[in-house]
């Protein structure tokens, strides 16, 4: 497989020396969370709950950390930096969440620092740094800073050093522009791996460091052995499926989600949690996987499953992971027809008016400067994306009318989401999905009244909506038809088969064995009168369709497409 980019020649070194590390590395016990090597000031009592404690934060097992922590605390009350753990745990720099109250009640249990080393206060004073921002992009921003100076202070201390890759990768992690940064976060968590082959924290950060198309086979090794690190940790199950997603290793993704489920599942119960805290996130990542792979009627069943479980139990994480096994479901199979029916559990009224904040699906109450931890506006972003669905579905139908409203519904509900715009990253989504809206306006108008001028209009909106998500990161699967792929379609539809090929093989090529887009670029090349192109594809599909559903409408199109080609024998892409 060869790299994407050119790769600097540091960087090429730092994970051939890793790779080599974690071959001969043994695979940890079914309940390791990893090893790691953090000395601090306390009873022998604390320093060991203490570090239980960072491996669980390494892995984002926040919650299983802030109760570790708590009884550090409770064998020692003057453990600083258990109060500095517990405060860590309550930033999820990834998700871009914080919650600073109990971060600062967390912190004020340092009564005494005198007795602490130089290191220990300057883990304080990070920390500090970090809750002391009313902003949550600047708060991460000061993090880095501070955690930066900290690697410069303490250069042979591979816990700072793993301190300031996190901090790059909460401040750059997924912005196109930052390449330069996330790398520089790879490196650093690479160097660590190489002597500590062992460290959650090193193999994690390095997947999220490389978690784009361009660098996802720098990560390959940590992700081949990050699960095996800390198989007792859910997150480090589904972690590696970041890499296998972008390398296409469909096959791959599918064990691996299963496993972190599973293992949230367990996770929750034995703290006493319902099924928000189950790991909806890996759950989509596995329906993804299977539709993929042309595997329809499974993961129609755990949409099903999830759905009943959104009428029992709604919650904002569920609805927001349900949205995008739904939308992706329709868009895959092109049962459009159904996506009325999947959309209705997430237009349902929740209660954000509720003072105490106590409903599963309240917002209001975790924008930005309420009375709540700081999280994304899940609720607002799934009926967003309910929306799309229904706009797709109408278009697709030819009903004009019920498009425009759709499209209307996205903005409405895009300037609801405006208090939580300084939590995210960027203004991208909220951008993308006003973009979408104007699309759908356009392609209604084409479909009210067909004409050169309201033919160049659409395509104009769909390549503009593609400009966007050019400038965004691709950071997993696809839920939904993407823009690119709208506008190959609309290019076959005005008779530009060469110019939709060249579309689609772009998009197979940034998202590789994207079902849909080789589909598409199949199709273009044979309408464009390239039969070998159209073969290629066909056969790299079939490949990918090895176990597809024999009832998908496109399969039968598919295994004739390809022919008597050798590629459509061989299996799809694996690591296993």
């Amino acid at each position: 497989m060869k790299l994407r980019v050119a790769v600097p020649a540091a960087l090429v070194a730092l994970f051939l020396a890793a790779s080599d590390a974690l071959a001969g590395a043994t695979p940890a016990p079914a309940g390791s969370l990893g090893n790691l090597e953090f000395p601090i000031t306390g009873t022998p009592d604390c320093q060991r709950l203490f570090r239980q404690g960072m491996l669980e934060m390494h892995s984002f097992q926040y919650d299983q950390a802030h109760a570790t922590f708590g009884n550090a605390l409770e064998t020692d009350a003057g453990c600083a930096l258990a109060a500095w753990g517990d405060a860590m745990a309550y930033n999820h720099p990834v998700w871009a969440q914080r919650d600073v109250p109990k971060a600062k009640a967390a912190l004020a249990r340092v009564a005494d620092s005198s007795r602490l080393t130089v290191k220990e206060r300057a883990y304080l004073a990070a920390a500090q740094a970090l809750y002391d921002v009313a902003d949550t992009r600047s708060a991460q921003q000061a993090w880095l800073v501070s955690a930066a100076k900290m690697h410069a202070d303490f250069p042979g201390d591979d816990e700072v050093a793993l301190q300031h890759a996190l901090a790059l990768i909460a401040v750059h992690g997924y912005d196109k522009d930052r390449q330069r940064e996330q790398s520089e976060a790879g490196a650093i968590a690479l160097d660590v791996l190489a002597r500590r082959p062992e460290h959650p924290g090193a193999a994690h950060y390095v997947i999220h460091a490389f978690d784009n198309p361009e660098h996802a086979i720098l990560a390959l090794p940590a992700a081949r052995t990050y699960s095996r690190i800390a198989p007792a940790a859910g997150h480090a199950l589904h972690m590696p499926s970041h890499t296998f997603t972008h390398l296409g290793m469909w096959k791959d993704v599918v064990p691996s989600n299963e496993q972190a489920y599973s293992a949230s599942q367990a996770a929750a119960k034995a703290l006493g949690q319902a099924t928000p805290k189950w790991d909806w996130h890996s759950y989509s990542w596995l329906v993804a996987a299977h539709l993929e792979q042309g595997q329809a009627e499974r993961a129609r069943k755990l949409i099903d499953d999830a759905r009943s479980l959104l009428e029992q139990h709604d919650s904002a994480e569920l609805r927001t992971g349900y949205a995008d096994v739904a939308a992706n479901y329709v868009a895959q199979t092109g049962r459009w027809v159904e996506a009325e029916a999947l959309a209705a559990p997430l237009l349902r009224r929740v209660s954000d008016e509720g003072a105490d904040g106590t409903n599963p699906v309240a917002c209001l109450q975790h924008a930005p400067g309420g009375s709540r931890e700081e999280r994304p506006p899940f609720v607002h972003s799934a009926r967003v994306m309910a929306h799309r669905m229904r706009a797709e579905a109408a278009l697709r139908a030819g009903d004009a009318e019920a498009a425009e409203a759709r499209a209307s519904d996205i903005r409405a509900t895009v300037a609801a989401m405006k208090p939580w715009s300084r939590v995210g990253r960027s203004s991208g989504p909220a951008e993308l999905a006003m973009a979408y809206a104007a699309e759908v306006d356009a392609r209604a108008r084409l479909l009210r009244a067909r004409s050169p001028e309201t033919e160049k209009q659409a395509l104009e909106a769909i390549e503009n909506t593609v400009r966007l998500t050019d400038s965004l990161p691709i950071a997993g699967p696809a839920f939904f038809l993407t823009p690119r792929e709208r506008l190959g379609e609309a290019l076959l539809a005005a008779g530009k088969p060469s110019e939709a090929l060249a579309q689609y093989e772009r998009e197979a090529d940034a998202r590789k064995n994207r079902a849909l887009s080789l589909l598409g670029a199949a199709r273009a090349a044979q309408a464009a009168g390239d039969s070998a192109r159209a073969r290629a594809h066909y056969a790299t599909l079939a490949a990918l369709w090895r176990d597809a559903d024999a009832e998908l409408p496109a399969v039968a199109e598919v295994r004739a497409g390809a022919g008597g080609s050798l590629l459509a024998s061989l299996p799809p892409p694996s690591v296993r």
